[in-house]
């Protein structure tokens, strides 16, 4: 487990310390999980889940909720739509939550009046390939001089988004295998040898690269700590180490602002909590909390990324 925990300490302690008296809350709170039950969202939720009923002493019951549908766009709306009180509250993808926007698809909420109240972490995408395959690097790759097969979801998805970002930086010539169900099934279908490579998330990705099924030979939205994996900053393409994708915490519009410190400064402290940290070391899962500030700052300077390539994200 990665996480600051002294910093986020101090961060606990200031919001605590000018935190106004309130009555929020006097039910139990529920958090929306725009994704079907048992994914990587869901059961990040599930496992902080009691972390948080702990910060209420145990007096509230907070109720995760699944709403799938749209790759996440229905259960954001039923956020954006929400009464703003703290009773409903959710987690969200970003940037799989911005790109239908930006794709000219129509959304029923609005990124930029979104109550916005922490960061639970990030995922870092990584660039795969087979197992046993003979490649090692993206210069293998382009050696090859033909066009390099990926498989992805669909074209809303953000693996499918980030496949052509990276391909159209490096100047790699591409095609992607779209329809398959998932991650795990388009692992599979690399596995079998579909195609040639892959985005995927690391936690998608994990017990496959654990197994050594697949191999990674590149790594975008965090450093590479292993010379065989080369990161954006290796690559020289700087710009890409902001593929990634985000878990941030929101609630609807308009939320006061009392109750938004004090959701803030509960959900900084469930992540600090020792059971939490016990799920996480066992589970293989990061924690990289941040407050509202640094959130904000994140929706905006994505938004901003993935703004300038608008033209492939079709």
């Amino acid at each position: 487990m990665r996480i600051g925990l002294a910093a986020v300490a101090v961060i606990v302690f200031a919001l605590a310390a000018c935190s106004e008296p309130s009555e929020y809350p006097a039910k139990d709170i529920t958090i929306i999980v725009p994704f079907d039950s048992g994914g990587g969202f869901d059961t990040y939720v599930r496992a902080l889940a009691p972390s948080l009923e702990a910060q209420f002493s145990g007096e509230i019951n907070v109720l995760p909720r699944n709403v799938p549908g749209a790759g996440g766009r229905r259960g954001a709306s039923e956020i954006y739509r929400a009464r703003p009180d703290g009773y409903t509250i959710g987690i969200l993808n970003m940037p799989g939550v911005l790109i239908p926007k930006l794709q000219g698809a129509p959304t029923e909420y609005d990124l930029s009046r979104m109550t916005w109240l922490a960061t639970l972490g990030y995922d870092s995408y990584v660039f795969v390939i087979k197992g046993d395959s003979p490649w090692r690097s993206i210069d293998d790759l382009k050696a090859l001089r033909r066009e390099i097969t990926y498989g992805a979801t669909g074209p809303g998805s953000t693996a499918f988004v980030a496949t052509n970002i990276v391909n159209q930086t490096l100047g790699i010539p591409y095609s992607i295998v779209t329809g398959y169900k998932g991650s795990s099934a388009y692992l599979l279908g690399l596995i079998r040898g579909d195609f040639d490579a892959a985005l995927v998330s690391y936690a998608g990705a994990r017990s496959y690269l654990q197994s050594g099924d697949i191999k990674a030979i590149a790594i975008f939205g965090s450093d590479s700590d292993d010379p065989a994996i080369a990161d954006a900053a290796d690559l020289g393409v700087d710009e890409l180490g902001n593929l990634r994708l985000v878990r941030m915490i929101s609630a609807p519009p308009d939320l006061p602002l009392d109750i938004r410190t004090m959701l803030e400064q509960v959900l900084l402290a469930a992540m600090m909590d020792a059971d939490f940290a016990a799920w996480l070391a066992e589970s293989g899962n990061d924690v990289y909390p941040a407050g509202v500030n640094d959130t904000e700052r994140a929706v905006a300077e994505m938004t901003q990324f993935y703004d300038q390539y608008k033209s492939v994200l079709d």
